[in-house]
């Protein structure tokens, strides 16, 4: 059976993420949980309006979703949400090392598409770091379909 280019992604995803959890790095999978990013920066915004007298910062560094963008300043969240406002389709993850926050491509190529290229140059002037996983997947992958008799 031949894989999709969708296929491929999805399998080079899951590595990746194995890989990252094996490195015990904390990681967001942006391709499925950007909007979570933007529903923890809204309700940031609303706890803060409902509460003014508590800081932003004091927001971002105690609220559950801490988890989700990583992030320890209300600024830096700010920039995180607006970068990925203009830039998220072009990473797969977000992960944190414990020394340093990366955004990551995940690809079988190391050719970077000018969209790919353009974000990466924004993303640097944030302070963050980036980088390509590249992983393999043969393009056919083989498979047996065993028919199992019941019991009458």
């Amino acid at each position: 059976m031949r894989l999709e280019d969708e296929d491929k992604q999805a399998i080079f995803e899951i590595v990746a993420a194995r890989y990252f959890t094996t490195q015990s790095w904390k990681w967001v999978n942006l391709r499925k949980d950007i909007n979570k990013i933007f529903k923890a920066f809204d309700e940031l915004n609303e706890q803060y309006a409902s509460y003014s007298y508590v800081s932003k910062d004091w927001y971002v560094e105690n609220m559950g979703s801490k988890y989700i963008h990583m992030c320890s300043t209300w600024e830096e969240l700010k920039n995180l949400v607006t970068f990925l406002n203009t830039h998220g389709s072009a990473f797969n993850f977000l992960v944190n090392t414990g020394n340093r926050k990366s955004f990551c491509i995940v690809s079988d190529t190391r050719d970077l598409n000018e969209a790919q290229a353009n974000a990466i140059k924004e993303v640097q002037k944030l302070g963050y770091n980036t980088f390509i996983f590249l992983a393999t997947v043969p393009d056919e992958i083989e498979f047996q379909l065993l028919q199992v008799r019941g019991v009458n």
